[in-house]
């Protein structure tokens, strides 16, 4: 599985109610409790490939409903909203996705895996999921209040996966030494020196970047003498920082 950066969006610490006659069913995450004080819940997800290397990046939805367990498999329905521009077999297949309470449970996990595609470098695309009601299960519970004051909310029944690989800077890329930023340079440094690139966020070492950055322009300047000058995308000679030249 890729690791990947996720930004987690709202936040609710309210008890789940419960209804009666059919039962409800909803998005765990928008509802559960916190796991910790500071952890932020959501009701949406922005993955992105930027800092990582993998080429794909599988990811889990937990769909709960309330009540009590039944002794029979409870199907529910999920279905993708139109205003997804993520396209299912170019940008995502289900690896899971049999849309069952089974008997015995109140959870069902479903599994995505997200592609990296080239469309992703330059445009954030969206997946919407949307819960309905069936013969097994109501929506009742539709959203949560994170603020009382405002009466924001957070959705129960519609989950929203941004995905993008645009490409940003780390945190802890230094211009010093590692030169004018570029992505082709970013994922050299990785290949060569063997790190995710996210290491460079938050991690690496101001000693280790000057390492790494004094590595990298031997290896450069050693491919110019062997006749292969690397070039940056605009076609100009890929260099370090002054600091290490």
């Amino acid at each position: 599985m890729a690791f990947i950066f996720v930004v987690f969006v709202n936040a609710c610490k309210k008890p789940l109610n419960t209804y009666e006659g059919k039962d409800s069913i909803y998005f765990n995450e928008a509802v559960r409790l916190p796991a910790f004080s500071s952890e932020v819940l959501r009701d949406s997800t922005v993955v992105s490939f930027s800092l990582v290397k993998a080429q794909d990046s599988i990811v889990e939805m937990v769909i709960k409903s309330t009540g009590a367990i039944s002794t029979e498999d409870r199907p529910y329905q999920l279905v993708i909203n139109p205003v997804s521009t993520l396209k299912e077999g170019v940008h995502f297949q289900f690896l899971k996705n049999q849309g069952t309470i089974k008997k015995n449970k109140l959870t069902d996990t479903l599994k995505l895996k997200f592609f990296r595609s080239a469309d992703l470098l330059t445009n954030t695309l969206l997946l919407s999921f949307d819960l309905k009601e069936n013969e097994h299960f109501v929506t009742k519970l539709k959203n949560r209040v994170i603020n009382t004051n405002t009466g924001k909310k957070i959705s129960a029944i519609n989950y929203r996966w941004f995905v993008n690989d645009i490409i940003k800077k780390p945190a802890r890329w230094q211009d010093g030494v590692f030169g004018i930023f570029t992505r082709k340079k970013l994922f050299l440094m990785a290949s060569i020196l063997n790190f995710e690139p996210v290491y460079l966020e938050a991690t690496v070492s101001p000693g280790e970047s000057t390492a790494y950055g004094k590595y990298m322009q031997r290896y450069l300047n050693e491919q110019k003498l062997l006749g292969n000058t690397i070039l940056e995308e605009d076609g100009s000679v890929m260099s370090m920082g002054s600091s290490v030249q």
